[in-house]
């Protein structure tokens, strides 16, 4: 079985990091990193703990916001520590959270932005149920006995709700954090976005827009993962004209 990896696309002396969705891995946003890449970037795209192995448990056994906060930290000092001092930072959902965190508590990092990201409450039960369903079908795709599959879905079930409600515990100080931001900050909003209301990059944009230089870009007709979509393509344009914009390519 070929698990998804971390990758790190080497480019010129300014660096991105792309995060990826809570139950995803890296591969969520890997075109998007090989589109920034062709635009001269270097790119790094990390892998949260618990995330991208053979069973989904791991991420309740290993993983919580705290520790994906402490892989958001590591991948920015590897930046650093091979020479990049202009940094950009974007995630996808749950990545949005930790990008924005680092947006506003590192000088380092420049610039940044979210791709259907709640950084305020909303209604999270479509997430957990979408996450079962998808457990279920990935278990029954590895041909699992079925008092194994039985087992690890009531695990699951157990433990969804619990980090859901913890990820939005932490939530709440990454929002408040973000008041006065003036580092420029794209949104991206997905129109077709299945799993969480579709005025939260609305609100985002409203939040930040006092004091931050802000770009909010609907897609009509994309879904919540919207790196995976057909709208991608037009995403990775959008976000790297904005780069280019905020943080040219230097020689």
């Amino acid at each position: 079985m070929d698990l998804p990896k971390a990758f790190y696309f080497q480019g010129g002396p300014q660096a991105v990091i792309l995060l990826h969705t809570f139950s995803g891995t890296p591969n969520d946003v890997r075109v998007l990193g090989r589109s920034l890449q062709k635009l001269g970037y270097t790119v790094l795209g990390p892998m949260f703990t618990g995330h991208g192995t053979a069973d989904p448990k791991q991420i309740f056994m290993q993983g919580k916001p705290e520790i994906w906060w402490q892989d958001t930290i590591k991948a920015l000092h590897q930046l650093e520590v091979d020479g990049h001092q202009q940094i950009a930072i974007f995630g996808e959902s749950l990545g949005g959270l930790f990008a924005m965190k680092a947006l506003a508590e590192f000088d380092e990092v420049i610039t940044g932005g979210t791709i259907d990201t709640p950084l305020f409450e909303v209604d999270k039960s479509r997430v957990s149920q979408r996450f079962l369903k998808e457990c279920q079908n990935w278990y029954t795709k590895l041909q699992l006995p079925e008092a194994e599959i039985n087992d690890k879905m009531r695990f699951l079930s157990h433990h969804i709700n619990e980090m859901l409600a913890a990820i939005s515990e932490y939530t709440v100080p990454v929002h408040d954090s973000l008041a006065g931001l003036t580092k420029p900050v794209f949104i991206a909003q997905a129109e077709a976005d299945e799993l969480l209301d579709r005025s939260i990059g609305q609100q985002l944009a409203d939040y930040l827009a006092p004091t931050a230089p802000v770009t909010l870009k609907r897609y009509p007709g994309a879904p919540h993962v919207m790196t995976y979509s057909e709208q991608g393509r037009q995403l990775a344009k959008d976000i790297g004209a904005f780069l280019t914009q905020i943080m040219p390519i230097k020689a």
